[in-house]
This record gives C-alpha cells, sequence and structure tokens, in this order.
C-alpha cells in the first residue's frame, strides 16, 4: 500500500451496480475484509493490514463515494453500503471471510453478517454509532442536536476538499498529536477523495440499524471506548446491547476514543487478533 511495504494488488469488483476499489495482500491464507468509516479510505487501514498480512489475505476497499470507488448519485444509506459489501464478497470469490468495521464500517459489516450470515465466518465492530439510549424514541431536543451536529461537519468535510494535502496533515497533527505519521497521510489523502455526495444520507444516528445486531449469529467482537473522548457507544447503550446480544463480546478500552485503531494501536492489535485466532 505504500512503497516502503510489501504490494497490495489494487483492482475493482462490480458490486450493487457500481465499481469498488479494493486492495489485497493475497496469499493462501484466510481472508479477512476491513471496511472504514465515514470520510475515511480503504487505505486508511494501511497500519492495521499489515499488522494481520502475515496470518490472512487481508482485503480493504473504498466505500462507494471514497476514494477511488464510483460515487453514484444516492445510495449511501447502511443498507446500500451492507449490499456493496455482499457484492465485493461476491465478485472475489471470497470463503467466509472475517470482517472487521469501524464506525460507517462497523455499521456495514453487522447488516451484512445478520442479513448473509452464511458468507461471515466472525466479526468485530470498532465503535459504531449510536445513540445514548436505544430503547427510547429520540426526543426532539436530542433529533436537533444531531442535525446541528451533521450540518457542522458536512461543512468541514467541504472544507477540508478545498485544502492542500500539507494543509490537512497539519491539521490533523494538531487535533491527533498521538496519531502514527502514516495514519495521518492517508487520513488527509481521504479527505481529498471524497465523493460531497456522501452527504444526501440522514444523519445515521436517526437510522435503527442496530436492531440488526441481535440477529447477527456468528462470534462477534464490539469494541468501544471513552465517550469523554468521543467514543459513540455510551455506557447505557452497552447494557442494552448486553441485555439483547448476551454472545456478543464487549470490550471498552481507556484512553481512547472513536478512532480506536489509531489511538491504542497495539491493544487494538491484540485484541483484534486474538479474537480472529479463536474464531
Amino acid at each position: 500500500m505504500t512503497n516502503s511495504q510489501p504490494p497490495y494488488q489494487a483492482g475493482n469488483v462490480d458490486a450493487n451496480g457500481i465499481s469498488l476499489r479494493y486492495y489485497r495482500s493475497g496469499g493462501n491464507k484466510p481472508p479477512i475484509v476491513l471496511a472504514h468509516g465515514m470520510t475515511d479510505m480503504g487505505l486508511c487501514w494501511t497500519r492495521v493490514a499489515n499488522g494481520l498480512r502475515h496470518k490472512y489475505d487481508v482485503v480493504v476497499y473504498d466505500a462507494r463515494g471514497h476514494g477511488k470507488s464510483d460515487a453514484p448519485p444516492t445510495g449511501y444509506d447502511p443498507e446500500s453500503h451492507s449490499e456493496d459489501l455482499h457484492g465485493l464478497l461476491l465478485g472475489l470469490k471470497l470463503d467466509r471471510p472475517r470482517l472487521l468495521g469501524h464506525s460507517l464500517g462497523a455499521m456495514t459489516v453487522a447488516l451484512l453478517a445478520a442479513k448473509h450470515p452464511e458468507l461471515v465466518r466472525s466479526v468485530v465492530l470498532e465503535d459504531p454509532p449510536m445513540p445514548e439510549r436505544l430503547d427510547q424514541t429520540a426526543l426532539p431536543d436530542q433529533l436537533k442536536a444531531w442535525q446541528n451536529h451533521w450540518i457542522g461537519w458536512k461543512t468541514s468535510v467541504i472544507e477540508q476538499l478545498s485544502q492542500s494535502r500539507l494543509e490537512l496533515e497539519a491539521l490533523c497533527r494538531r487535533q491527533s498529536p498521538h496519531w502514527h505519521d502514516s495514519e495521518i497521510e492517508f487520513w488527509a489523502d481521504a479527505k481529498l477523495s471524497v465523493s460531497p455526495r456522501i452527504l444526501v444520507t440522514p444523519h445515521l444516528m436517526t437510522r435503527d440499524w442496530w436492531r440488526c445486531l441481535p440477529k447477527i449469529g456468528c462470534p462477534a467482537l464490539l469494541l468501544t471506548a471513552d465517550t469523554q473522548r468521543g467514543a459513540l457507544l455510551s455506557e447505557a447503550a452497552e447494557g442494552e446491547l448486553r441485555r439483547s446480544c448476551p454472545s456478543m463480546t464487549f470490550v471498552r478500552l481507556s484512553g481512547s476514543g472513536h478512532n480506536i485503531h489509531r489511538e491504542q494501536f497495539e491493544r487494538y492489535m491484540a485484541l483484534v487478533a486474538d479474537f480472529f485466532a479463536r474464531n
């Protein structure tokens, strides 16, 4: 994925009516697919992928509207992303891969595993977006807060598209001073290659996608972190999920926010490697 790393095969696959760009380490090893978060891209997984490629045939891909994948006018809801992943698995003829998803990617992986259990061996979900409580209808003030957050986030995405790569790298270093340099480079590239069309989707908190989680039959690990640092899964929501998903494993990592794989890399990789080795 970078000139200093062993080469990854790059290609495109037709999935759910669009072309998705993927990168694959290859080899006669069990497959594993990594799904990135919103405004990231497949290559943002490079550091994690390099840590897994010695045991797995690692596949990362650009979600629709991201990186070098197609950016159709519509279809940026969680269900469409899930069908895109479904098409990727079929197109690459992957035999029951392990799946790892972050944020939007975690939603994508969860929906796919719930709808197509025969295709998936096991899943890891990294801090998927959920409201503070799952058993209640969002109150008007909550909806307004989500809407305001969504508007501000959309504005920042548009602003970043007009900045230079060097400006974005400097911004990322100010916001996330403890990230590895390779994370910063790919983060900046992703922000410059994302399509504004991804912004047509409603705020993800307004979707009840999480109702799929009790339907996941394969081994599943959900990782989250400190909400004070930006992690999205509240302790209240986690408690509800523990009751509705008794077979799912939950781990909350202190000292990290939403980007656990970037902020607690060693602990994250140890947990992921151990889980996938057993499942």
